[in-house]
């Protein structure tokens, strides 16, 4: 599995997230920076560069504001919720795992 590694030290902002994760996985410049396009294309696929199976390991979450840091949280969990429900669909598993480090 490969490993993509987010440095969130600088992040200040919802959008400073998107614009690292989006860059990261070679997302399209058109790309929605909210949680169900990240859904659409992560999970669900044929959008981005780089295809599951993936885990993003965002460190230096331990200062981000309330506001960011929820917002990442709740990215991880609505990708987990989606990959849940492809397996379900489709009956393979579509391995994007979001790992969160102070």
């Amino acid at each position: 599995m490969r490993d993509i590694e987010l440095d969130a030290t600088n992040w200040t902002t919802v959008q400073d997230f998107y614009s690292a994760l989006l860059s990261s996985i070679g997302a399209p410049e058109w790309h929605g920076r909210n949680i169900n396009a990240l859904v659409d294309s992560m999970i669900w696929g044929g959008i981005n560069k780089v295809d599951p199976p993936y885990t993003v390991r965002i460190r230096g979450t331990a200062q981000l504001s309330r506001d960011v840091r929820n917002h990442v949280e709740l990215a991880k969990t609505a990708l987990g919720k989606a990959r849940s429900e492809f397996r379900v669909r489709k009956g393979r598993d579509a391995q994007v795992e979001f790992a969160i480090y102070p």
